[in-house]
């Protein structure tokens, strides 16, 4: 399934960003030049993208070679090599700008994870993936979420029921949704999991009545936040939402909570550096 998605999205890719043609590439020289390059880290951080990279270079076969100095989860410094090629410099050069923009992406937020990760479990918490996503790309992100030790637990919007303010907007106050859906699943209640984002302590309340497996705590300020854990006795552990890392308050340490979500993750991300070398051509490409 994750790989049907990677493809497809790069298929996508590939069509808004080559088209029918490179015509520079090809204007350049008519035939494919055997060539060899390298890439190259321009930035510390955790490398993340390896399997979207290897899905991305498949359709050209054994007209390339390429050589891999790290895995998922490495640890690379600016200057070290990510890797290397030798082959149909031609496809290389047509893809150049989607190889760096995965790379960026996609390590920078395997890099930020791991720093909100670190930061966390000092305070014996764990990050979990927040609602606001990058609507296509969200298979890359949740990768590179993973590799660099996050949680997430959704796959789009067909495996459970999500709640959000809008929901309620469209269709009712908390009670009524909560109880249409109750009908609504039947039997198949017993497989899925209802979650429900709350905005303040009164909608909590109202949510924390009913038989849902989480709450969602989201745009919540510090008294807010105070109350539901200090007054408003929650069934069961909710999950808290931040807008960025800062918003965390020592107190929320003691709190009955186990997950954190940092919303700006995926939406504010530092895009890892790199960058693809050609060293030398040796001619017309001959395919085997």
């Amino acid at each position: 399934m994750i790989n049907s998605r990677i493809n497809k999205i790069l298929h996508w890719m590939r069509e808004v960003e080559v088209g029918s043609g490179d015509l520079t590439t090809e204007s350049i020289s008519p035939y494919a030049l055997h060539t060899t390059g390298r890439l190259i880290a321009k930035s510390d951080g955790i490398f993340s993208g390896r399997e979207v990279l290897e899905s991305l270079f498949e359709p050209i076969g054994n007209q390339l070679k390429v050589n891999w100095n790290v895995e998922e989860s490495s640890e690379i410094k600016n200057g070290s090599e990510i890797l290397s090629f030798e082959g149909n410099g031609a496809e290389v050069l047509k893809v150049r700008r989607l190889i760096e923009w995965i790379v960026g992406r996609m390590s920078g937020i395997a890099t930020a994870t791991k720093e909100t990760v670190n930061f966390l479990e000092k305070h014996g918490k764990r990050l979990v993936a927040g609602s606001k996503v990058s609507p296509i790309f969200e298979v890359f992100d949740h990768i590179a979420f993973v590799t660099g030790g996050g949680i997430f637990k959704h796959h789009g919007l067909e495996d459970t029921i999500y709640i959000t303010h809008n929901h309620l907007l469209y269709a009712g106050g908390i009670s009524d949704v909560l109880a249409r859906v109750e009908e609504e699943l039947g039997d198949a209640r017993k497989s899925l999991k209802i979650e429900i984002e709350v905005n303040n302590f009164d909608q909590f309340v109202e949510a924390n009545k009913h038989n849902c497996d989480i709450i969602h705590l989201v745009s919540m300020d510090d008294k807010q936040i105070k109350e539901v854990f200090e007054k408003g006795d929650p069934n069961k552990k909710p999950i808290l939402h931040l807008n960025v890392l800062s918003d965390w308050r020592d107190m929320y340490a003691d709190y009955f909570f186990r997950f954190c979500a940092i919303e700006e993750l995926f939406r504010d991300v530092k895009y890892f550096k790199s960058k693809l070398l050609i060293v030398e051509n040796g001619g017309k490409y001959e395919e085997d």
